[in-house]
């Protein structure tokens, strides 16, 4: 009789499930819809999606850089939403209460964002001044988009006007400078005096790649017309 040894017979064994698996792959997953995309504001309101509603941010660099970027993400909050507004169905009337919304995604995406934590109540009165200048910029590019207000278009600009002292290390930055707002229209709307020549003082902490600002104080500057 023929003997045929254990290793023979299993090299028959596996030539003959070469072509198929112990562990056959599991069955497709059925098709999903795509997750419907979710507005920030209340159904009566305009569609806005949450990438609508990113805040500026302030990068690190040089002290005079820094500056030019605190200004930037300020005026980025002030203006927050205005081609947004401008686009919704124009000639078509929107509640009012979504400008107000609005301003509030934008105060708390900005607030989270810009600043390190800070719940007490002089921060969040600090926080809440800034998202009445926003609501104004808001119904200003709404009435100017509208044709209600001729003029009122674009976006209020800072200008800065002098650096007096500045200084920055691994640990942080410090800034005292004067600076204006410009208003799309000069002297509509309550500014919180920024519309005047005002310094500024701001100190900043890294946080990642980016820098968030710690403490803010503004004044009025004196010597500029």
């Amino acid at each position: 009789m023929k003997k045929i040894t254990t290793a023979a017979a299993v090299l028959p064994l596996l030539a003959g499930l070469s072509a198929c698996s112990l562990f056959p792959s599991p069955p497709p997953p059925p098709d999903i819809a795509p997750a419907t995309p979710m507005s920030v504001l209340p159904p009566e309101c305009p569609f806005v999606a949450r990438d609508d509603v990113s805040p500026v941010r302030i990068p690190k660099g040089t002290p005079r850089e820094t500056i030019g970027s605190v200004l930037n993400a300020y005026s980025g909050w002030l203006n927050a939403g205005s081609e947004l507004v401008m686009a919704w169905s124009p000639g078509k009337a929107v509640p009012a209460n979504c400008l107000a919304d609005l301003a509030a995604r934008n105060s708390e995406a900005y607030s989270s964002t810009l600043f390190t934590t800070h719940s007490d109540a002089a921060w969040q009165e600090y926080f809440a001044a800034v998202k009445v200048m926003n609501q104004q910029n808001l119904a200003a590019a709404r009435a100017a988009e509208a044709g209600v207000e001729a003029g009122t278009g674009g976006r209020g600009t800072f200008e800065l006007l002098q650096e007096i002292d500045s200084s920055a290390t691994d640990s942080g930055t410090f800034l005292k400078f004067d600076a204006v707002y410009r208003p799309t229209v000069a002297g509509q709307g309550s500014w919180e005096d920024l519309d005047k020549p005002t310094r500024w003082y701001v100190e900043l902490v890294p946080a990642g790649e980016f820098l968030v600002i710690n403490y803010i104080e503004t004044k009025p500057a004196a010597g500029h017309p």
